[in-house]
């Protein structure tokens, strides 16, 4: 394989009871996410999980997979439940700040106008540095308040990950309400009408999702360890690989687990994967046509054909999957790189 800067996966992730996505309550019923889709210029109402959810069970499988091989992590990315900020919890500690951002020796009071740009270019350096998860997820950094200064910034970190709402493709998709009760050995719901211990006998409805679940996703591999303000990279090239493996690696453990709501007592079914991995070996992005789309395997392949005869090569290239093991099998090798 060439090297690989930009890869899409595009396809149908196949889910048998799940509850992963819920809106809240109405009354004893829990609410379950949906959406409206057009296909073939008709409106369905489908049942969706979000892709903040999507990415949040990436960004928290990859944390355990930095953990596991030692890769940089902040403070609150290093814990059980991450906590989304990443490196704000840097940002405050003076110490830190003193040891990795040296532009900011000296500094005190409140940091105004183009006396700011150092602290900025300095940000710019550090998300792309100093957390794996940060670098990958991206962050929106508007404040540095150590304590000794205080600077209004404007650092925003883009995501070299782009996800869509998991969505269920229309013909192949159905929510049931199933009706449930907490067993308490005396049957009766008086205490739990008169009082809020959550201690008498229950009665409530769960949603439960049977779907060919629609996924698209697209990762930006040339973007990792690169300062945006510098336009270059900050991290070594063997470190580069390793935040690659480790994110490929956590998109094949999103195809495996998906731990959202519920899972405790409706852990999802997980069935099949078919669709495709898309390879660019150039800065065009490997592209993507929904899988809520028939026939989105062949679009696909003629973009390909199209992308390959603009640059005059064959950088563009497709995989076509059929299980989920052969995507994990897949994603794995273009991580060994």
């Amino acid at each position: 394989m060439s090297m690989i800067q930009n890869i899409s996966l595009v396809g149908r992730l196949t889910l048998n009871l799940a509850s992963l996505n819920n809106e809240g309550s109405e009354g004893n019923a829990t609410q379950p996410r949906s959406a409206t889709v057009v296909q073939d210029g008709q409106l369905y109402s489908v049942p969706v999980i979000s892709g903040d959810m999507l990415k949040h069970w990436h960004a928290d499988h990859l944390v355990k997979i930095a953990q596991d091989r030692g890769l940089p992590l902040s403070t609150n990315s290093n814990r059980r439940n991450p906590d989304p900020n990443r490196i704000k919890s840097e940002l405050s500690n003076p110490e830190w700040v003193k040891a990795n951002i040296p532009e900011a020796e000296g500094l005190s009071g409140k940091i105004k106008g183009e006396d700011r740009q150092p602290i900025e270019t300095a940000l710019y350096r550090e998300v792309a540095k100093a957390c794996v998860v940060t670098d990958a997820h991206g962050l929106l950094i508007t404040e540095i308040n150590t304590g000794e200064f205080d600077a209004s910034v404007a650092v925003a970190r883009t995501s070299r990950i782009q996800v869509g709402f998991m969505v269920g493709v229309p013909s192949k998709s159905v929510t049931k309400h199933y009706f449930h009760t907490k067993f308490v050995s005396t049957r009766t719901g008086k205490q739990a009408r008169e009082g809020g211990a959550n201690e008498g006998q229950n009665i409530f409805t769960r949603p439960a999702t049977s779907a060919e679940y629609a996924v698209v996703v697209n990762i930006d591999l040339a973007g990792l360890g690169f300062d945006d303000a510098k336009n270059d990279y900050v991290i070594p090239e063997e470190d580069r690989k390793k935040r690659k493996k480790a994110i490929l690696d956590a998109l094949s453990y999103t195809l495996l687990s998906q731990p959202g709501a519920n899972s405790s007592q409706q852990f999802p079914h997980i069935m099949d994967f078919q669709g495709a991995i898309v390879t660019s070996a150039n800065r065009m992005p490997a592209p993507t046509i929904s899988p809520i789309k028939e026939g989105y395997l062949d679009t696909l392949k003629g973009l390909i054909e199209t992308a390959n005869e603009m640059t005059d090569s064959e950088t563009m290239s497709l995989k076509e999957i059929n299980g989920i093991e052969e995507a994990v099998k897949y994603l794995t090798a273009i991580g060994k790189q």
